[in-house]
């Protein structure tokens, strides 16, 4: 399906056999391109070339660091709480179009009325999300002042930040 072009090419027949065996062992090709039929236009060979493309790698291809995963998982949360803030204040808005009541009381039944563990797992997610954004959010502004930008205290404060969401999330679901 493929020729390639190689680094011996049509010198390989010129060559010693030892030289030959040497060749063929070292030997890779610079260019591959889809075999072409003089009747097929441009644009078939273009599409076959597509599809035998490698895809570019992603995050795959990286070993994990505590630096971006932090930055991920901050933008996540934070996405997390403007969704879940987004959802609510809709929900607010458009209650009384639909004959639904959502005033704090009716709120704060349908909350009781929930089992108990679901409640603790719920507090738990969003307080977890609340804190740990609060606290990135705290180690980005001390970023932005330029104070520890250096490795050690990227990491320094990437545990600090881990230490205190979870100590606040502790607090913020059980107290």
């Amino acid at each position: 399906m493929f020729s390639a072009v190689t680094r011996t090419g049509i010198l390989n027949a010129t060559r010693t056999p030892f030289s030959r065996a040497v060749a063929a062992q070292t030997t890779r090709a610079f260019v591959a391109t889809p075999a072409r039929r003089v009747d097929e236009p441009q644009s078939v060979v273009a599409e076959r070339a597509r599809k035998h493309r490698p895809v570019s790698p992603h995050l795959g291809i990286y070993q994990p660091q505590m630096s971006w995963i932090l930055s991920g998982l901050h933008r996540n949360t934070g996405v997390v709480i403007y969704g879940a803030a987004l959802v609510y204040t809709a929900a607010f808005g458009l209650a009384p179009m639909f004959g639904l009541d959502m005033s704090s009381v009716s709120v704060a039944s349908t909350l009781a009325a929930a089992p108990g563990p679901l409640l603790i797992a719920l507090k738990a997610f969003f307080s977890g999300c609340l804190s740990f954004h609060y606290f990135a959010g705290i180690r980005q502004m001390v970023w932005d002042a330029g104070k520890a930008v250096n490795n050690k205290a990227v990491f320094t404060t990437g545990y600090a930040i881990i230490a205190a969401s979870a100590l606040a999330t502790g607090y913020l679901t059980f107290f």
